[in-house]
């Protein structure tokens, strides 16, 4: 019988009486959060997983979805603060090598337990894995030893000041489970250390978590999240605005208003870390079918992205002010170089190429192509905050230098397999979020090495020894003040080669419900772990 049903009763004695007083003010006046009931979540992302497996993959937004079931050895905080995480602390010992005291204590949602041995079993794998996208940020460890049952030190080539923060990206994985179900398996039912266990994932609908009750830190205040995948961002911003998620990932800048005009959620807003850039196939020497072809050339004609003049042109012929302006209404910071402000690395005083269209033609004339050329420009249409937009206004500013640029505008799930692991492309943009500088460098314009991971995200295959000779003195140089000679010396080269055209770092705007509070990663991910109710 419901309490409104029985304190309609005709006939009540005064303990009813009371008795309905107490139950109306229960579960009619107070809040449910008041009694301690627990709470929901659901938040919207732009794209589904592409794996739960933490080593495979190196998407953002893949990362929200696994943040919250595994752990790294070191919190990353959202400003990208160090914190102790599987690793209780952590020091250099001499010059090549680091010990890490790991955490006791700890297990795994199977009750599989966490130790020295497990944690060099899981760096291993994400070394040694051959479609590990995490080995770059183990390349400088050349061996993982165990030196007791919470101890482990890794062994480097040379020093390595990065190690500490490399440690951010390299999730500790179940040697035990892994080794039982193997990694397909393992990448659709994952099992970690975090706060959440998983439940449920149904492809492109959504992943469901739960938090774990065991967890060894401070449990989180919601019990029960799903994460929707929501690539259409007019369709993400009417569930918030609806009621039907409680966070909004990547909202445009022109639903800013729309948000702010409801009672029920608002905009957070904060510099982010993502570098929005332009790259070329350096690498092909004519146009034609992949792999041996660059397909977005006409086939037989010659690879003009060979010759850096030409390159170097077309970063005259793009406006980036006018894209920042018109395109992306203010949202963003004009970009000269691979490494944002807030990472160590960044150089203050390095200027873009102005916009100068006459010394772009001058250029593509001194080139061989006074009357420009046709290319294809491959770009995501669901990924960047305005990225078809701004491949569409680029190919515009082009056309002013004598370029015939055609834009392909593709969903994320067809344009990342065909850039990131078949090559096909000959011009596009895209897009890299990085909070180690050095690490940065090496994927982005390192000459590509399966082994090392230099060059993971090299999709353009340029590759300059002088420039890998550099970034490895980078990550083997300890003084802070050295470093940057390096660092300045490597972003002199990439200014003068334009292996890519930086345009902008990215703003990072999230909706989220007035039920709940949280502070924007710099990384972009969300963590369900890190929201709370609002008070």
């Amino acid at each position: 019988m419901g309490s409104k049903r029985l304190c309609r009763a005709r006939s009540l004695t005064s303990f009813h009486v009371s008795l309905c007083f107490l139950l109306l003010m229960v579960l009619g006046a107070f809040p449910l959060q008041v009694l301690g009931a627990e709470t929901s979540i659901v938040i919207g992302l732009t794209g589904d997983a592409e794996s739960l497996d933490p080593h495979v993959t190196a998407i953002s937004t893949t990362g929200s979805y696994q943040a919250n079931i595994f752990e790294t050895l070191i919190y990353r905080g959202p400003n990208l603060e160090e914190k102790p995480g599987l690793a209780v602390s952590w020091e250099p010992e001499g010059e090549n090598a680091w010990i890490f005291h790991l955490r006791k204590g700890v297990k795994f949602h199977n009750g599989e337990p966490f130790n020295a041995q497990v944690a060099k079993w899981a760096l291993d794998r994400a070394k040694t894995h051959p479609k590990s996208l995490t080995k770059g940020q183990l390349a400088q460890v050349k061996e993982v030893q165990v030196v007791d049952d919470y101890t482990i030190r890794l062994v480097t080539y040379g020093p390595s000041p990065d190690i500490p923060r490399n440690m951010f990206n390299v999730y500790i994985v179940p040697m035990r489970y892994l080794q039982e179900v193997g990694d397909e398996v393992f990448g659709r039912k994952p099992v970690g250390t975090g706060p959440y266990k998983f439940v449920e994932w149904i492809k492109d609908q959504h992943v469901k978590l739960e938090r774990w009750e065991e967890y060894w830190g401070p449990k989180p205040p919601i019990k029960y999240v799903t994460y929707r995948p929501i690539p259409e961002d007019a369709t993400r911003v009417a569930a918030l605005l609806r009621g039907e998620i409680d966070v909004a990932e990547a909202v445009p800048v022109v639903d800013i208003p729309r948000i702010e005009r409801s009672p029920n959620a608002r905009v957070i807003r904060k510099p982010g870390l993502r570098l929005i850039y332009l790259a070329f196939d350096t690498k092909r020497k004519f146009g034609g079918p992949p792999p041996e072809g660059s397909p977005g050339i006409p086939e037989g004609q010659p690879n003009p992205f060979l010759d850096k003049r030409v390159r170097q042109a077309i970063y005259y012929g793009v406006n980036e002010d006018e894209l920042l302006q018109y395109v992306m209404e203010g949202s963003g910071q004009a970009a000269a170089q691979m490494i944002p402000p807030p990472v160590f690395g960044y150089i203050p005083d390095l200027e873009r190429y102005p916009y100068d269209p006459e010394k772009a033609k001058k250029l593509l004339a001194e080139a061989g192509y006074p009357q420009g050329f046709s290319v294809r420009l491959d770009t995501p249409n669901d990924r960047y905050i305005n990225d078809e937009e701004l491949a569409v206004a680029i190919a515009g500013q082009l056309k002013k230098i004598g370029l015939n640029v055609t834009v392909n505008a593709q969903p994320r799930a067809i344009f990342f397999p065909k850039l990131m692991r078949q090559y096909e492309n000959s011009f596009h943009l895209s897009g890299w979020a990085g909070s180690i500088g050095a690490y940065n460098l090496l994927a982005l314009v390192g000459c590509f090495d399966k082994k090392t991971g230099f060059g993971r995200a090299n999709y353009g295959q340029y590759c300059n020894p002088e420039l890998d000779e550099v970034i490895k003195t980078i990550n083997r140089t300890i003084d802070p003040k050295e470093r940057m000679k390096y660092f300045r010396k490597a972003a002199e080269i990439i200014h003068e080669e334009v292996p890519k055209i930086p345009l902008h770092y990215q703003e990072l705007i999230v909706g989220i419900s007035n039920k709940f509070d949280m502070d924007v990663r710099v990384d972009e991910q969300i963590w369900a772990k890190e929201i709370k109710p609002r008070e």
